[in-house]
């Protein structure tokens, strides 16, 4: 009885243990797959070609450099200079991990996030702009450098 009370004891504390809040400072990178309309700061467009729809793959950075319990703090910024239209800029991220600590919501100054950590390294992540110009639809995956 004893061990079966002991053992229950160790994956409850295991339990919680996985539930405390993971480790995301750092720098993270990845590549966007973006579905844009519009033309905005991630996503200039060209003259005349403004309200076409278009697809794009931007090179993200994100940079988390505070988190204090279920939230943190850092920067995103756009570094993919392949195209002529691409510019360097970055804007403040804020986010909040959900009860389960693997996903969570993130904000900067013209979208919001959705993430879902699949492990220490990689972070999956959707990205969605609603503004009368850009609007955006972008999902993918980042890696902890």
């Amino acid at each position: 009885m004893k061990k079966v009370l002991g053992l229950t004891m160790l994956c409850m504390s295991l339990s919680v243990f996985a539930q405390s809040s993971p480790n995301m400072l750092g720098t993270w990178t990845g590549m966007s797959n973006s579905a844009v309309s519009g033309a905005g700061h991630f996503h200039p467009t060209e003259a005349g070609k403004e309200k076409a729809v278009r697809f794009r793959s931007v090179e993200y950075v994100m940079v988390i450099d505070k988190e204090e319990g279920r939230n943190f703090v850092g920067s995103i910024g756009a570094t993919n200079n392949k195209h002529s239209t691409d510019a360097k800029r970055k804007e403040v991220l804020m986010g909040a991990y959900a009860k389960d600590m693997k996903s969570g919501v993130m904000v900067n100054e013209t979208g919001s996030f959705t993430f879902k950590l699949a492990d220490s390294k990689n972070l999956e992540v959707c990205y969605t702009q609603v503004s009368a110009s850009p609007k955006v639809a972008s999902c993918f995956e980042m890696t902890k450098k």
